[in-house]
């Protein structure tokens, strides 16, 4: 590695950028090299000495600014205890920290917190947990293998995170690889549809939801949805009362609500989750991005006891949860996200 004092020149850096480094969601034949090599507050400076504005929050996760002094602080300080502790039938005290305050600020009845890497892993554990609960809870339904999803909406890149996903262009090629999702059309204010006047728009998409429910709730495990905002989307913004009226039909229909608050959590929608605007608890609920401020990995699936419940037993009964992560938990990560989350806290009560 090369200290500040040798670093390659940039026409070096940048040479290599597009010979070696694979970027995410860009294709490498016209790539032009973007190389950052520090921040402060919202600034991004790149090798060449030019400054911009990080007008997309570093993908929208970095919600406290760069090289904030107190997030910094705390990674610092964990680094001096321990940098890195398996999820894996161990813990470690920050983690732990983080798990009970995660718990205090979500919903009420969100008890018990999975950690995991990023959107789409907590996306994953989401899936997979509704899936399983099925099966072991006391009176099994294992016919219930279904997801309901709403059009173009966006959960993360991996196959479970696709197979609910809606956005065509990005997960088409990937369609022979996905898991059958049944899907009902975006509740959109924007692009309303013909004849529904704005405040019958919450009704009108309920109505749809409920009939695909009424038809196949035998076999839907959960519905999954982006709270109020489905960003990725477009910014799609859904009508007062949509959420709350999902939240009674997955009730009614003895169905899971898996509430994706990757992008909207942490403040985004004025309320520490987007949840909160409606007075409603998901039945599991998965949190990235924002939690750490943008400073490390970390995703957080948070499920209510009646599902943790689902899972316990002896070993011998094989109910223990078969999924995890190498660095979910990770305690520099945990340390980042307390800070963060004490830094909205403040922002958000005082």
């Amino acid at each position: 590695m090369h200290s500040s004092e040798n670093r390659p020149a940039p026409e070096q850096l940048c040479q290599w950028d597009r010979q070696y480094y694979w970027h995410a969601f860009t294709q490498m034949a016209e790539y032009e090299p973007l190389v950052f090599e520090r921040a402060e507050g919202c600034l991004l400076f790149d090798i060449h000495g030019r400054c911009y504005i990080d007008g997309v929050s570093s993908l929208w996760c970095n919600i406290h600014g760069h090289r904030h002094p107190l997030i910094d602080a705390a990674v610092r300080e964990q680094l001096e205890r321990v940098a890195h502790v398996t999820s894996l039938g161990a813990s470690n005290p920050t983690t732990i920290m983080l798990a009970k305050r995660l718990v205090e600020i979500a919903p009420p009845g969100l008890e018990h917190v999975f950690f995991s890497d990023d959107g789409a892993t907590a996306v994953e554990v989401a899936l997979k947990m509704a899936f399983q609960y099925w099966r072991q809870r006391p009176d099994p339904r294992p016919d219930k293998m279904l997801f309901v999803a709403l059009e173009q909406a966006y959960h993360g890149d991996t196959l479970g995170a696709v197979s609910v996903g809606g956005v065509e262009r990005f997960h088409a090629m990937f369609a022979p690889l996905l898991f059958r999702t049944l899907r009902v059309p975006a509740p959109d204010t924007y692009r309303t549809p013909p004849g529904v006047p704005r405040e019958a728009l919450a009704a009108h998409y309920l109505s749809q939801l409920e009939a695909v429910l009424d038809r196949h709730h035998s076999q839907v495990a959960a519905v999954i949805l982006e709270p109020l905002v489905q960003a990725a989307a477009g910014m799609i913004m859904h009508p007062p009362g949509y959420l709350r009226g999902v939240r009674e039909l997955t009730r009614r229909y003895d169905v899971l609500l898996i509430a994706d608050e990757v992008a909207v959590g942490f403040g985004r929608t004025g309320k520490m989750f987007a949840c909160q605007h409606e007075s409603v608890t998901p039945d599991i609920m998965c949190l990235a991005k924002g939690i750490t401020g943008g400073y490390l990995p970390l995703a957080a699936t948070l499920a209510t006891d009646e599902i943790y419940r689902a899972f316990l037993g002896s070993y011998a009964e094989s109910k223990t949860f078969f999924h995890g992560h190498t660095y979910g938990g990770n305690p520099l990560a945990a340390a980042a996200a307390g800070q963060s989350g004490c830094l909205r806290a403040r922002a958000h009560f005082g």
